[in-house]
């Protein structure tokens, strides 16, 4: 069932009388109560009559609103069910795009009626386009693509080094050591204050064969689809590649399976958990990149500089928790509390 059926199943039942005008189960109580009542006090029935029929009317009045509520609950259980299938085929048509797999993108559009954004699928070509030249050893519509968007990949936080890692490639596939200079000179001397130019430049002096230097396409496959996925917003890997490996390689399923038996009972049903009560374990890949600012130095957390959690639950940078332990210091006090933390005690975050 798709979300519009169950949303007219839904609209059905609210205007069927069987199911919303029956009232809540106090008000038809309160009713036939009234009702019993009168007609006990106007003397004219058998008391024993009037409670036999009210227990009756009760009695089906709690019938007539359970048979409401099962029409109601299965009702969002198929919308539930509903909006849980679309978001998945929704990933899976995007993890088909993003890998260059329209055919079956054109069949799963037919069979589901989603319709795969347009602008994504522009985005997923060019990408593709340029990552299969990068493998075939062109690196030539990388750099054009660099050069179109080198603003965005020279701003902060950090300038990106993938031009250089592209020209290096370049300079290694040049074989005369006169060429390969005159192109060093023009397209990798500006990266000199950051980058290891002049090691590079003496690979010329190597026999054919014998340069420890490679190159490889492997590496800036993956650099390039990082940054441009990085530029217009794209997640750097499939959720649904991400999903896959934690739950089955990674092991985050099984977790998260026993502590639904043991916790199950005090937690709830696991899809009502705004958190996991446990740590998942995940591999360092798996580890996304910090977004924590540091409330001692106002400086955002970095890999060099990462969060990390006292003993007392707050959580500063690094750089914060290594000045506070200066003088050789075993343990810091807090900046927020009085509690001390040792250095080994302090966890590093991920976030």
């Amino acid at each position: 069932m798709d979300i519009s059926a169950a949303l007219t199943a839904l609209e059905q039942l609210a205007s069927s009388t069987s199911t919303s005008s029956s009232g809540p189960l106090n008000a038809l109580l309160d009713e036939h109560f009234s009702l019993a009542r009168q007609r006990l006090l106007s003397g004219d029935e058998d008391p024993r009559v009037v409670i036999t029929d009210l227990q009756k009317s009760v009695v089906k009045a709690k019938k007539d609103v359970e048979k409401g509520l099962k029409a109601w609950y299965a009702g969002l259980g198929n919308v539930g069910k509903a909006v849980e299938k679309d978001a998945l085929d929704r990933i899976v048509m995007d993890s088909l795009g993003r890998r260059g797999l329209w055919e079956a993108v054109s069949a799963m559009q037919d069979e589901t009626g989603l319709t795969y954004d347009g602008e994504k699928r522009v985005f997923s070509e060019e990408l593709h386009r340029i990552i299969q030249a990068i493998e075939a050893g062109d690196v030539s519509s990388a750099l054009e693509w660099c050069s179109a968007n080198a603003a965005y990949l020279q701003s902060p936080p950090h300038p990106s080094p993938l031009p250089y890692h592209l020209h290096r490639s370049v300079f290694l596939r040049i074989a005369s050591p006169t060429d390969a200079l005159s192109y060093a000179r023009v397209h990798l001397m500006p990266y000199l204050p950051s980058q290891p130019v002049l090691q590079l430049i003496t690979s010329c002096l190597y026999r054919p064969g014998s340069s420890p230097y490679m190159h490889d396409t492997s590496p800036l496959v993956v650099m390039f689809r990082a940054e441009y996925c990085r530029r217009h917003g794209l997640a750097k890997d499939e959720p649904l590649e991400v999903v896959v490996d934690l739950g089955s390689r990674g092991g985050a399923l099984n977790v998260i399976e026993k502590a639904r038996r043991v916790m199950g009972d005090r937690l709830g049903n696991v899809r009502s958990w705004q958190e996991l009560p446990m740590e998942v374990p995940l591999p360092p890949s798996r580890r996304y990149h910090s977004v924590f600012v540091c409330p001692v130095s106002k400086e955002q957390a970095t890999d060099a500089n990462p969060p990390k959690m006292l003993t007392c639950g707050h959580v500063i940078a690094q750089e914060s928790f290594t000045r506070l332990l200066k003088g050789g210091r075993r343990s810091a006090k807090c900046p927020y509390c009085p509690m001390e933390t040792s250095q080994q005690a302090a966890q590093r975050l991920y976030f």
